[in-house]
């Protein structure tokens, strides 16, 4: 089994090499996600929706077993984000080049740490900055003080500042604190298969609050309401999961988002609507709610 890294801030997660379209290009030679979205128009965005061509993205340093490689792309398995059909992790296609060509081993114990402010400046040996690293990265540590935690990553030995592994929200409880975290991407867009304050997917948005706080959780909707705690509508709390399904809620889960207390539900709705709270007994997903789920107990 071949474990490599990814090298790029955030690598989209393909279904396969022919669902990259011509706009996409740019991106696959320079790993800039954000230059991709700010040139993304609606009906790009669109398609990739329509045509499920992302399935999800890997962050900076994530493992990945390699499978196999095809004209310069190769299916991986991201092992940090469960799926019930792949026990090795979420497939997917990635082009060869975000990928590093190795994953060597440290030879002696190392920590991690777990960066969740939305954006973090990685800087090399020499404190220039390298790369901007989104919110759910993870880096090995090496030592640090008040100020720095020195970090060793796909592209050598770095720093971050101390305060990227400080989480900025408080709550009696993780519930309440995932809860507060969520809140502030309240107007980040909607990008399907996204998982990062660039853009939400709405199993992405829920998968990305938990793994801030350290939770493991599947990546997918149905996986999320297949393994959670449920929890009964009278005792849904802020933080909590709350699903919905096809045939008035009876069948095929597709669409979580997270309850935020007093009725509302906070979540990524589609492409064109950005992350938002709303009302869930005056929403349309209403008569298709199949129940709630929790993992933050």
């Amino acid at each position: 089994m071949e474990i490599r890294r990814i090298k790029v801030p955030t690598a989209l997660i393909w279904s396969s090499p022919k669902a990259v379209g011509k706009s996409d290009q740019a991106y696959l030679k320079s790993g800039d996600l954000t230059t991709w979205l700010a040139t993304r128009k609606p009906a790009d965005l669109q398609r990739l929706s329509d045509d499920e061509a992302l399935v999800t993205e890997a962050l900076f340093n994530d493992r990945v077993v390699l499978d196999q490689q095809v004209d310069g792309w190769a299916k991986v398995f991201v092992t940090r984000q469960p799926n019930r059909l792949e026990r090795r992790g979420y497939p997917g296609w990635i082009p060869l080049s975000q990928l590093t060509e190795s994953d060597a081993e440290l030879d002696y114990p190392t920590t991690t740490v777990r960066l969740v402010q939305p954006s973090t400046t990685l800087l090399g040996v020499d404190e220039q900055p390298r790369l901007e690293l989104p919110m759910g990265t993870i880096l090995t540590t090496t030592g640090q003080d008040a100020q720095w935690i020195d970090v060793l990553t796909p592209l050598g030995a770095g720093k971050i500042a101390a305060s990227a592994a400080k989480i900025g929200v408080s709550g009696v409880n993780d519930g309440s604190r995932i809860l507060s975290l969520a809140e502030q991407f309240l107007g980040t867009p909607y990008l399907w298969g996204g998982l990062t304050p660039a853009g939400f997917d709405c199993s992405g948005l829920i998968y990305g609050l938990h793994r801030v706080l350290g939770y493991t959780i599947p990546r997918d909707a149905s996986d999320q309401f297949a393994n959670g705690y449920p929890v009964a509508p009278e005792e849904l709390t802020a933080g909590d999961l709350v699903f919905f399904a096809k045939n008035h809620g009876t069948g095929e889960i597709h669409h979580v988002g997270l309850y935020a207390g007093s009725g509302c539900l906070l979540h990524a709705p589609k492409p064109g609507e950005p992350v938002q709270k709303i009302k869930m007994a005056e929403s349309k997903l209403a008569p298709e709610y199949a129940g709630a789920r929790r993992f933050w107990q």
